[in-house]
């Protein structure tokens, strides 16, 4: 099994959880830590190392932030500077978090935390699109000669 934590501003973590659990479940491990209004700093850095903790016995802990240079990552990014085992993943989206979610229920486990971060990256970054609202074509042959 992969740690999995998940943090960021406001309710960004809560929320996160909550959209997953609708698409994978409620049987799904994670934690999730709100950094909102109120809570400083030093608080969410304990709360990220007790959360690292709980996942010592993993392979790999992911945790994801939602953005990069924010307090939540920078705590997380700094935390995992003492934890070989741990990578942190800025920007993150409910399809990259459903991609790891999906493999720990199916039990494929990771080794190599690297690797699993730029997999898990590329998952998050391939389930983003722009939507094209194109016209509908016509049958009738284009008018070249303008008039």
């Amino acid at each position: 099994m992969t740690g999995i934590i998940i943090t960021g501003h406001g309710t960004y973590a809560s929320g996160l959880t909550a959209n997953v659990k609708l698409l994978a479940g409620n049987d799904i491990r994670l934690t999730a830590i709100d950094f909102t209004d109120g809570c400083t700093p030093e608080t969410l850095e304990k709360q990220l190392q007790s959360a690292i903790r709980e996942y010592e016995a993993c392979p790999v802990t992911i945790i994801l932030t939602d953005i990069m240079g924010g307090t939540p990552y920078m705590k997380a990014a700094a935390l995992s500077a003492d934890h070989p085992k741990v990578r942190v993943i800025s920007g993150a989206n409910a399809p990259l978090l459903l991609d790891l979610v999906m493999r720990n229920l199916s039990g494929n486990d990771a080794d190599d935390p690297d690797e699993l971060a730029e997999s898990l990256l590329n998952a998050g970054q391939k389930a983003m699109a722009v939507f094209h609202l194109q016209a509908a074509g016509s049958d009738e042959p284009e008018n070249t000669d303008g008039i």
